[in-house]
Protein backbone atom coordinates (compact mmCIF):
# COMPACT_ATOMS: atom_id res chain seq x y z
CA UNK A 1 0.00 0.00 0.00
CA UNK A 2 2.60 2.37 0.83
CA UNK A 3 4.44 1.55 -2.16
CA UNK A 4 1.47 2.16 -4.27
CA UNK A 5 1.14 5.58 -2.68
CA UNK A 6 4.65 6.49 -2.92
CA UNK A 7 4.61 5.59 -7.03
CA UNK A 8 1.54 8.05 -6.93
CA UNK A 9 3.18 10.67 -5.40
CA UNK A 10 6.27 10.31 -7.43
CA UNK A 11 4.16 10.62 -10.73
CA UNK A 12 2.10 13.54 -9.68
CA UNK A 13 5.49 15.41 -9.00
CA UNK A 14 6.88 14.43 -12.27
CA UNK A 15 3.48 15.40 -13.85
CA UNK A 16 4.16 18.78 -12.05
CA UNK A 17 7.55 19.40 -12.94
CA UNK A 18 6.81 18.41 -16.30
CA UNK A 19 4.17 21.20 -16.66
CA UNK A 20 6.42 23.89 -15.12
CA UNK A 21 9.32 22.96 -17.63
CA UNK A 22 6.86 23.54 -20.24
CA UNK A 23 5.48 26.49 -19.13
CA UNK A 24 8.95 27.85 -18.65
CA UNK A 25 10.00 26.85 -22.21
CA UNK A 26 6.54 28.51 -23.40
CA UNK A 27 7.36 31.74 -21.54
CA UNK A 28 10.79 31.67 -22.45
CA UNK A 29 11.00 34.46 -25.30
CA UNK A 30 8.18 36.40 -24.01
CA UNK A 31 10.28 36.89 -20.61
CA UNK A 32 13.56 37.97 -22.11
CA UNK A 33 11.68 40.70 -24.23
CA UNK A 34 9.97 41.82 -21.47
CA UNK A 35 14.13 42.04 -19.45
CA UNK A 36 15.27 43.27 -22.42
CA UNK A 37 13.09 46.41 -22.57
CA UNK A 38 13.66 47.02 -18.80
CA UNK A 39 17.56 47.07 -19.59
CA UNK A 40 19.14 50.27 -20.13
CA UNK A 41 21.27 50.41 -23.56
CA UNK A 42 24.66 49.07 -22.18
CA UNK A 43 22.56 46.64 -21.00
CA UNK A 44 20.69 45.56 -24.08
CA UNK A 45 23.99 45.05 -25.73
CA UNK A 46 26.41 43.19 -23.06
CA UNK A 47 27.96 40.17 -23.99
CA UNK A 48 27.50 37.37 -21.91
CA UNK A 49 23.61 39.07 -21.26
CA UNK A 50 23.40 40.14 -18.22
CA UNK A 51 20.81 38.37 -16.12
CA UNK A 52 20.96 41.24 -12.98
CA UNK A 53 21.08 44.72 -13.56
CA UNK A 54 18.82 47.87 -12.48
CA UNK A 55 15.09 47.75 -14.56
CA UNK A 56 14.48 51.28 -16.31
CA UNK A 57 10.96 52.65 -17.74
CA UNK A 58 13.01 55.01 -20.76
CA UNK A 59 12.66 52.48 -23.75
CA UNK A 60 8.93 52.35 -22.80
CA UNK A 61 8.94 56.30 -22.53
CA UNK A 62 10.71 56.45 -25.82
CA UNK A 63 8.66 54.06 -27.96
CA UNK A 64 5.53 56.70 -26.99
CA UNK A 65 6.90 59.50 -27.60
CA UNK A 66 7.94 57.70 -30.90
CA UNK A 67 6.45 59.82 -33.75
CA UNK A 68 4.28 57.39 -35.24
CA UNK A 69 4.13 54.89 -33.02
CA UNK A 70 0.59 55.17 -31.84
CA UNK A 71 -0.82 56.15 -35.11
CA UNK A 72 0.82 52.53 -36.13
CA UNK A 73 -1.09 51.04 -33.23
CA UNK A 74 -3.97 52.54 -34.90
CA UNK A 75 -3.87 51.41 -38.48
CA UNK A 76 -3.23 47.34 -36.94
CA UNK A 77 -6.27 48.20 -34.77
CA UNK A 78 -8.55 49.35 -37.91
CA UNK A 79 -7.57 46.70 -40.17
CA UNK A 80 -7.61 43.98 -37.86
CA UNK A 81 -11.14 44.87 -36.55
CA UNK A 82 -11.95 45.41 -39.96
CA UNK A 83 -10.61 41.94 -41.85
CA UNK A 84 -12.67 40.58 -38.73
CA UNK A 85 -15.81 41.59 -39.16
CA UNK A 86 -15.33 41.04 -43.22
CA UNK A 87 -14.50 37.88 -42.52
CA UNK A 88 -17.34 36.26 -40.27
CA UNK A 89 -19.82 38.43 -42.34
CA UNK A 90 -18.76 36.41 -45.85
CA UNK A 91 -17.89 33.16 -44.70
CA UNK A 92 -20.13 32.36 -41.84
CA UNK A 93 -22.83 32.21 -43.97
CA UNK A 94 -20.74 29.91 -46.84
CA UNK A 95 -19.79 27.70 -43.46
CA UNK A 96 -23.32 27.19 -42.86
CA UNK A 97 -24.37 26.64 -46.49
CA UNK A 98 -21.81 23.93 -46.32
CA UNK A 99 -23.24 22.31 -43.58
CA UNK A 100 -26.21 22.33 -44.50
CA UNK A 101 -26.66 22.24 -48.36
CA UNK A 102 -25.00 18.43 -49.49
CA UNK A 103 -23.74 18.40 -52.61
CA UNK A 104 -21.22 16.36 -55.18
CA UNK A 105 -17.90 18.57 -54.66
CA UNK A 106 -18.86 20.29 -51.59
CA UNK A 107 -16.17 18.49 -49.34
CA UNK A 108 -13.68 19.68 -52.20
CA UNK A 109 -15.20 23.43 -51.93
CA UNK A 110 -14.68 23.30 -47.79
CA UNK A 111 -10.71 21.39 -48.84
CA UNK A 112 -10.20 24.18 -51.28
CA UNK A 113 -11.58 27.22 -49.10
CA UNK A 114 -9.03 25.46 -46.04
CA UNK A 115 -6.01 25.96 -48.67
CA UNK A 116 -6.34 29.00 -49.09
CA UNK A 117 -5.06 29.48 -45.12
CA UNK A 118 -2.27 27.62 -45.97
CA UNK A 119 -0.75 29.51 -48.86
CA UNK A 120 2.31 31.48 -48.08
CA UNK A 121 1.20 35.04 -48.37
CA UNK A 122 4.58 35.53 -50.48
CA UNK A 123 2.70 32.90 -53.32
CA UNK A 124 0.03 35.63 -54.22
CA UNK A 125 1.58 38.83 -53.35
CA UNK A 126 2.59 39.53 -56.75
CA UNK A 127 -0.17 39.53 -58.43
CA UNK A 128 -2.17 41.30 -55.47
CA UNK A 129 0.25 44.25 -55.69
CA UNK A 130 -0.60 44.45 -58.96
CA UNK A 131 -4.84 44.13 -58.92
CA UNK A 132 -4.28 46.51 -55.52
CA UNK A 133 -2.68 49.05 -58.13
CA UNK A 134 -5.18 48.91 -60.88
CA UNK A 135 -7.78 49.16 -58.81
CA UNK A 136 -6.31 52.39 -56.34
CA UNK A 137 -6.04 49.92 -53.29
CA UNK A 138 -2.24 50.56 -52.35
CA UNK A 139 -1.05 51.67 -49.16
CA UNK A 140 -4.81 52.39 -47.94
CA UNK A 141 -6.99 50.62 -45.14
CA UNK A 142 -9.54 49.42 -47.28
CA UNK A 143 -6.37 47.36 -49.55
CA UNK A 144 -5.11 45.74 -46.35
CA UNK A 145 -8.47 44.49 -45.23
CA UNK A 146 -9.51 42.97 -48.58
CA UNK A 147 -6.01 41.20 -48.44
CA UNK A 148 -6.15 39.91 -44.77
CA UNK A 149 -9.57 38.80 -45.33
CA UNK A 150 -8.48 36.88 -48.02
CA UNK A 151 -6.33 34.59 -45.96
CA UNK A 152 -8.64 34.38 -43.20
CA UNK A 153 -11.97 33.90 -44.86
CA UNK A 154 -10.79 30.36 -45.25
CA UNK A 155 -10.18 29.91 -41.69
CA UNK A 156 -13.72 31.00 -40.82
CA UNK A 157 -15.60 28.69 -43.38
CA UNK A 158 -13.93 25.92 -42.46
CA UNK A 159 -14.59 26.44 -38.33
CA UNK A 160 -18.06 27.37 -38.81
CA UNK A 161 -18.42 24.88 -41.22
CA UNK A 162 -17.53 22.46 -38.00
CA UNK A 163 -19.65 24.77 -35.68
CA UNK A 164 -23.33 24.44 -37.60
CA UNK A 165 -22.46 20.65 -38.80
CA UNK A 166 -22.64 19.77 -34.67
CA UNK A 167 -26.08 22.20 -34.09
CA UNK A 168 -29.01 19.83 -34.80
CA UNK A 169 -30.69 20.22 -37.53
CA UNK A 170 -34.18 19.97 -36.01
CA UNK A 171 -34.00 23.05 -34.37
CA UNK A 172 -33.96 24.84 -37.52
CA UNK A 173 -37.13 22.49 -38.70
CA UNK A 174 -38.77 23.41 -35.46
CA UNK A 175 -38.05 26.77 -36.53
CA UNK A 176 -39.54 26.72 -40.32
CA UNK A 177 -42.94 25.00 -39.00
CA UNK A 178 -43.60 27.89 -36.72
CA UNK A 179 -43.46 29.44 -40.25
CA UNK A 180 -39.61 30.44 -40.01
CA UNK A 181 -38.21 31.16 -43.67
CA UNK A 182 -34.50 29.08 -44.27
CA UNK A 183 -32.93 33.12 -43.86
CA UNK A 184 -34.98 33.43 -40.63
CA UNK A 185 -34.16 29.82 -39.55
CA UNK A 186 -30.31 31.01 -39.67
CA UNK A 187 -30.27 34.34 -38.32
CA UNK A 188 -32.86 33.24 -35.23
CA UNK A 189 -31.85 29.61 -34.39
CA UNK A 190 -28.57 28.51 -35.70
CA UNK A 191 -26.21 31.68 -35.66
CA UNK A 192 -27.23 32.52 -31.90
CA UNK A 193 -26.10 28.83 -30.93
CA UNK A 194 -23.39 29.29 -32.94
CA UNK A 195 -22.42 32.50 -30.91
CA UNK A 196 -19.17 30.63 -29.59
CA UNK A 197 -17.64 29.71 -32.42
CA UNK A 198 -18.40 32.96 -34.14
CA UNK A 199 -16.40 34.26 -30.94
CA UNK A 200 -13.22 32.11 -31.49
CA UNK A 201 -13.31 32.60 -35.19
CA UNK A 202 -13.29 36.41 -35.07
CA UNK A 203 -10.71 35.91 -32.16
CA UNK A 204 -8.09 34.17 -34.46
CA UNK A 205 -8.62 36.24 -37.43
CA UNK A 206 -8.35 39.23 -35.28
CA UNK A 207 -4.79 38.12 -33.77
CA UNK A 208 -3.63 36.95 -37.02
CA UNK A 209 -4.17 40.08 -38.56
CA UNK A 210 -2.65 41.82 -35.94
CA UNK A 211 0.57 40.09 -36.22
CA UNK A 212 0.53 39.59 -39.94
CA UNK A 213 3.83 41.33 -41.69
CA UNK A 214 3.97 40.41 -45.20
CA UNK A 215 0.75 41.75 -46.93
CA UNK A 216 1.47 44.79 -44.45
CA UNK A 217 5.06 45.02 -45.84
CA UNK A 218 4.40 45.07 -49.67
CA UNK A 219 0.75 46.45 -50.03
CA UNK A 220 1.32 49.74 -47.48
CA UNK A 221 3.82 52.52 -47.35
CA UNK A 222 3.50 55.61 -45.97
CA UNK A 223 -0.43 56.20 -45.71
CA UNK A 224 -0.64 53.05 -43.56
CA UNK A 225 1.91 51.46 -41.13
CA UNK A 226 0.77 48.81 -39.20
CA UNK A 227 2.62 47.94 -35.94
CA UNK A 228 4.74 45.06 -37.04
CA UNK A 229 6.19 47.15 -40.08
CA UNK A 230 6.56 50.15 -38.21
CA UNK A 231 8.98 48.61 -35.36
CA UNK A 232 10.36 46.85 -37.84
CA UNK A 233 11.38 49.92 -39.92
CA UNK A 234 11.98 52.02 -36.54
CA UNK A 235 13.97 50.15 -34.02
CA UNK A 236 16.19 48.20 -37.17
CA UNK A 237 18.82 49.94 -38.90
CA UNK A 238 21.14 49.21 -41.21
CA UNK A 239 24.35 49.25 -38.78
CA UNK A 240 22.71 48.78 -35.41
CA UNK A 241 19.50 47.15 -33.85
CA UNK A 242 18.00 48.82 -30.81
CA UNK A 243 17.60 45.97 -28.31
CA UNK A 244 15.48 47.89 -25.48
CA UNK A 245 13.11 50.04 -27.90
CA UNK A 246 12.78 46.98 -30.20
CA UNK A 247 11.66 44.76 -27.14
CA UNK A 248 9.56 47.42 -25.29
CA UNK A 249 7.60 47.85 -28.61
CA UNK A 250 6.99 44.34 -28.86
CA UNK A 251 5.68 44.33 -25.35
CA UNK A 252 3.66 47.19 -25.91
CA UNK A 253 2.17 45.28 -28.99
CA UNK A 254 2.36 41.76 -27.29
CA UNK A 255 0.66 43.47 -24.40
CA UNK A 256 -3.02 43.73 -25.21
CA UNK A 257 -3.30 40.65 -27.32
CA UNK A 258 -1.93 39.04 -24.10
CA UNK A 259 -4.83 40.86 -21.36
CA UNK A 260 -7.44 40.25 -24.20
CA UNK A 261 -6.63 36.20 -24.51
CA UNK A 262 -6.20 35.99 -20.52
CA UNK A 263 -9.87 38.14 -19.91
CA UNK A 264 -11.95 36.13 -22.72
CA UNK A 265 -9.67 32.58 -22.57
CA UNK A 266 -13.08 30.47 -20.88
CA UNK A 267 -15.33 31.73 -24.12
CA UNK A 268 -12.51 30.92 -26.47
CA UNK A 269 -11.86 27.12 -25.40
CA UNK A 270 -15.87 26.83 -25.23
CA UNK A 271 -15.69 27.97 -28.91
CA UNK A 272 -13.04 25.52 -29.77
CA UNK A 273 -14.50 22.72 -27.99
CA UNK A 274 -17.99 23.39 -28.92
CA UNK A 275 -20.02 19.76 -30.03
CA UNK A 276 -16.65 17.81 -29.14
CA UNK A 277 -19.01 16.43 -26.18
CA UNK A 278 -22.38 15.79 -27.24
Amino acid sequence: MNRYIAQKQITEIAKHAAMIVICLVTLFPILWILAQSLKGYFDTIAVPPRIFFTPVLDNFRHVLQRRGFLQALSDSLIVALGSSMLGLFLGTPCGYALARIRFRGSDTVGFFLLITRMVSPIVIIIPLNRLFAVFGLMDSHTGLILAHTFINIGLVVWMMRGYFGDIPESLEEAARIDGCSTVTAFWRVALPTAAPGLAASGIFCFLFSWNEFMFALTLTSRAVHTSPVFISSEFIGYLAVEWGLLSASGMLIVLPMLIFVVAIQKNLIRGLTMGAVK
